[in-house]
């Protein structure tokens, strides 16, 4: 085998040599990074039945290919107004993103709004919990 065709056949691995030292670079086009998003949606104190959510993630850091912009779902919650989604969108690096819960079954954007840092690898390491009481965000619950 030729050297040019064991350069080109070595998985993304680059060595370089200067003043006789090694070094391995390697060149990755993103490692999967995760993080879970997690929460209870209820109607002033009461639990919304299998609300339809999606978050928007954001995430804009310097060693980024791309900055992320992304709205991912729709994901329905649980019968008892939970839900919990484990994100980790296209480009997105290890670090702190934001996260903003939109309720679409009650047509609410931005009912909460966190941030969450992002891990190599899945199951992911860490979570944020963003609940929302969308009486409360609307005006709709009575003054105790």
């Amino acid at each position: 085998m030729t050297l040019f065709k064991s350069l080109v056949s070595a998985p993304l691995l680059l060595t370089i040599s200067a003043c006789g030292e090694v070094t391995f670079l390697a060149i990755s086009a993103g490692a999967p990074v995760a993080g879970v998003v997690h929460g209870i949606i209820t109607f002033c104190g009461n639990a919304v039945a299998s609300p339809e959510l999606r978050l928007r993630v954001q995430q804009d850091r310097p060693e980024q290919a791309h900055a992320v912009d992304a709205r991912l779902g729709p994901f329905t919650g649980n019968p008892d107004g939970s839900y919990r989604v484990e994100v980790g969108p296209s480009f997105a690096v290890p670090g702190p993103a934001t996260v903003q819960l939109e309720v679409t079954s009650a047509r609410m954007d931005s009912v909460a709004q966190g941030t969450l840092n992002f891990t190599l690898g899945t199951p992911a390491h860490d979570s944020l919990r963003l609940d929302a009481d969308l009486g409360i965000q609307d005006g709709s619950c009575g003054q105790l």
